[in-house]
């Protein structure tokens, strides 16, 4: 996905992946760097498909958010009638024992009470899901990241990439599942076929306060 354009005068031309890769590396330290507060700081997280999603999909997804309910996440489309669950509320926190960062979210107002957020390796289902520390730990826990873009907006990575898809669930209008592709291909023996999924964009989005 394509950002913005750079142009170096007086240099020879940059190919498309060139320009990427350099744009790429200035978006990810300018997230490690002084600039990195926010990680620390609680949002929300909101969804949104891809560039490449049919029209008639991307309308669904118009004001939805990342919810967490009974150890999963999904996302949450606007015209869900059903019961509103708890917003993802949180931020990035060192994995114990671990190189990298993981991503913590608290599962409900009263008491506040923090969950990681990970993918269950362990298990046919995709998708990601959040409980203790014990539970996280059989699963896959990061490294999660963050892409920063030159506009400004902040986006969550999985293992230095955006695999993120949304995927439907028949019994339940407006909750999606939200899954990672991790092997990137499409999800393959993971969803029976005519399930339909839209990959999807997890933008941070900043708690009123």
């Amino acid at each position: 996905m394509v950002f913005g354009i750079i142009a170096l005068a007086g240099t020879i031309p940059m190919t498309a992946t060139s320009v990427l890769s350099l744009q790429s590396q200035a978006e990810n330290t300018k997230s490690q760097g002084t600039d990195a507060e926010w990680k620390t700081e609680k949002c929300h997280m909101r969804c949104r498909p891809t560039a490449r999603t049919p029209e008639d999909r991307k309308n669904l997804f118009k004001n939805s958010q990342v919810v967490l309910c009974e150890g999963r996440l999904y996302v949450q489309l606007s015209t869900h009638e059903g019961e509103r669950h708890h917003p993802f509320s949180g931020y990035f926190l060192p994995f114990p024992n671990s190189n990298f960062e993981g991503l913590v979210s608290t599962i409900s107002d009263d008491p506040p009470q923090l969950n990681w957020i990970y993918l269950d390796t362990g298990s046919d289902s995709p998708q990601i899901s959040h409980g203790l520390r014990a539970e996280a730990e059989k699963g896959l826990t990061g490294p999660w990241g963050a892409r920063v873009c030159h506009d400004g907006e902040i986006r969550f990575l999985m293992e230095n990439w955006e695999g993120f898809v949304a995927v439907e669930i028949e019994h339940t209008p407006g909750l999606w599942s939200l899954c990672f592709d991790r092997y990137d291909d499409g999800l393959k023996g993971k969803v029976r076929e005519g399930q339909k999924t839209v990959e999807v964009e997890l933008i941070r989005e900043e708690m009123e306060t």
